[in-house]
């Protein structure tokens, strides 16, 4: 009889130790899983919308370049943001012919933003990544780096060296929807 209640505690044991073992590996494999699920879901909360109108841009894309204009124009954009262009400046085009993207110039073409500049750019960045939900802003990139709202944890990530100080950014911020 002793034997037998033994044999019923071990089982027991194995059967606790079994799964609490499936448990945790079903805990890391949803923390692995987690960030790229959510960016899933982020990105599919934001249906793909067409351009329109003369600035042949989409009705997301304006709504968070004059969010922007409004909030930080009178403190010295360059000129009004450049949005719809055909060539995209890069492989595949980009999403400025897609009505996508919006550049908004820190100073001329090809000078660096430094000072209040710089910090003005600095705080457009900050107001995109806070914003990021509400407006459904997909990325932005200043100073060659580029932050993702499909992975915010990966935080700021260095971008290759494009070639000069617009096309790294340097002079402009770019801002990208869904």
């Amino acid at each position: 009889m002793n034997t037998t209640r033994g044999r019923d505690t071990a089982r027991r044991g194995r059967r606790r130790t079994i799964i609490g073992l499936l448990l945790i590996g079903g805990l890391v494999l949803a923390a692995i899983a987690w960030p790229t699920l959510s960016a899933q879901v982020r990105a599919a909360n934001w249906p793909k919308e067409q351009p329109r109108g003369p600035q042949h841009i989409t009705a997301r894309m304006e709504a968070v370049r004059d969010a922007v204009v409004k909030e930080f124009g009178p403190r010295g954009l360059e000129g009004a943001p450049g949005c719809y262009r055909e060539e995209g400046g890069i492989a595949g085009g980009g999403e400025h012919p897609l009505g996508r993207a919006c550049d908004f110039m820190l100073m001329p073409a090809g000078e660096k933003a430094t000072g209040k500049p710089d910090a003005l750019g600095e705080a457009i960045v900050a107001w995109v990544r806070e914003h990021a939900d509400e407006y459904g802003i997909w990325y932005v990139i200043y100073e060659q780096h580029i932050w993702s709202s499909r992975l915010p944890q990966q935080g700021w990530k260095l971008m290759e060296d494009r070639g000069s100080i617009t096309q790294n950014h340097f002079d402009h911020v770019h801002i990208s929807v869904y």
